[in-house]
């Protein structure tokens, strides 16, 4: 029974089976009553609940994205080709957010198919050109910083060649995504005491092109990710070990752990975010050919895959844009984006590990070579003096003008005696004073300090 309807008296059985083709089965539909229950609408209390969890994506997600494309309308000496990249992400992501979730809820809230002919083929066309457009600018994205870091400057994404592949990446995108409009229908049928109306599917096309539609939003996008930041970290690594053994790489294993960082949460992002729509798509194409089939359990999952998509949009400004140190010295001098104070914000951890990190290196002793300093003229006093100044804990050597010579001495540094044997990693080097002279090195260790 559907509706308080028996089937078994008044409607046919192949019309409540999916597996027979309404268009197939030739029978008037007027002269039975809708196989199904009737509800029009869903409840005011699951419509408020979903709307609101979309405008919180929704408004969120449309405002960073706005924030971002401000940015670089404004300032001019961001126009860079890694951010126009950035930018065409953003503004992808914008424009999803603006039209795909209100599509999505439209069809979801009511019974019928309310969008009609042009929302039937137009809907789809729009989200998936949207979506592989926003997976080709992600990867456009991974590819710029992976030549970056890791190959020649000849492989890098140049200011003229960004703007063609980003026309590049919509055109592929729009092409892929034709078959929603060719291969989708809408269909109105008259029942007894209902007109339905709906978005008919060719299956034995869609269906493949389903599954081809998954690689191409999850698991491409997530695959180069693996890879391009994989070998970022990978180079990191080599560089900083291959610094480390000669004391230094500081820099370059703090590069690396910030790498880390947004890796992880890229990565994190993006599995969480595209994983479920997979799992949506698998789950609709076991289930059986029966009227009702859709609804419980996979209704659930449909939402809740499609929402997650949106939510990548939303928070990729944040892992992208606002990440960078570039965008965040802009924000807090564009008019308009400098009364939030976002570069500020988002500065706050960065100052305070950087506080940490100066405390931690002014506790440091650190032995100093002096490198291309002028070569005395007296050897024997110069000796002298040297060891007299060693004595005092601090090291003096004599800086001539380009003129003339001046015998006033010029304290470089203070040096702790009793701990120079533990502090061997760091070294600075104090460039050539004097081109006329002579130079040489004058390196100050455990023996020199003895004497």
């Amino acid at each position: 029974m559907y509706g308080d309807v028996l089937l078994d008296d008044q409607v046919p059985g192949y019309l409540t089976n999916w597996s027979c083709d309404y268009e197939l089965a030739q029978v008037d539909t007027s002269q039975y009553p809708f196989p199904n229950k009737l509800w029009h609408i869903k409840p005011a209390k699951e419509i408020a609940l979903k709307t609101t969890a979309m405008l919180v994506v929704g408004i969120t997600g449309i405002f960073l994205n706005s924030i971002i494309i401000i940015i670089l309308v404004k300032n001019k000496w961001l126009w860079t080709a890694s951010n126009y990249l950035i930018g065409n992400l953003a503004f992808i992501d914008l424009i999803t957010l603006i039209f795909c979730p209100w599509f999505m809820l439209v069809r979801d809230f009511y019974q019928n198919f309310v969008l009609k002919n042009f929302g039937c083929r137009f809907e789809g066309f729009l989200q998936a050109s949207l979506l592989l457009a926003g997976v080709a600018a992600v990867i456009l994205v991974s590819y710029d910083r992976l030549a970056a870091a890791t190959l020649t400057a000849e492989a890098r994404i140049t200011k003229k060649a960004a703007p063609k592949l980003i026309v590049a990446s919509w055109i592929i995108a729009m092409g892929l995504s034709l078959p929603w409009i060719i291969k989708r229908e809408y269909i109105e049928r008259q029942w007894l005491d209902f007109l339905e109306t709906y978005c008919f599917e060719e299956r034995h096309v869609l269906g493949i092109y389903w599954h081809c539609i998954i690689i191409l939003l999850v698991w491409v996008p997530l695959g180069v990710m693996i890879i391009t930041y994989g070998a970022i970290i990978w180079k990191l690594e080599r560089s900083a070990r291959e610094l480390s053994s000669r004391g230094g790489g500081q820099t370059i294993a703090q590069a690396r752990g910030k790498a880390i960082r947004i890796t992880a949460c890229i990565l994190l992002a993006t599995a969480v975010c595209r994983v479920p729509y997979t799992a949506m798509v698998y789950l609709r194409n076991s289930l059986p050919n029966e009227i009702n089939a859709v609804e419980g359990g996979f209704d659930i999952v449909w939402f809740a895959a499609s929402y997650f998509m949106y939510v990548n949009c939303a928070i990729n400004p944040l892992i992208y844009g606002f990440t960078n140190i570039r965008f965040r010295r802009a924000m807090d001098r564009t008019p308009g984006v400098a009364f939030f104070k976002f570069g500020t914000w988002c500065c706050v951890c960065t100052t305070v590990v950087k506080k940490k990190q100066s405390l931690q290196n002014n506790n440091v002793e650190k032995i100093f070579v002096v490198v291309a300093s002028p070569r005395p003229k007296r050897k024997i006093s110069r000796v002298v003096k040297n060891i007299l100044h060693i004595n005092k804990q601090s090291v003096e050597l004599t800086m001539p003008k380009v003129d003339e010579v001046t015998t006033k001495p010029t304290k470089v540094t203070p040096l702790k005696i009793d701990q120079l044997e533990s502090k061997v990693n760091d070294v600075v080097y104090v460039p050539q004073i004097a081109e006329d002279t002579r130079s040489e090195k004058i390196v100050i260790n455990e023996e020199n300090s003895k004497l």
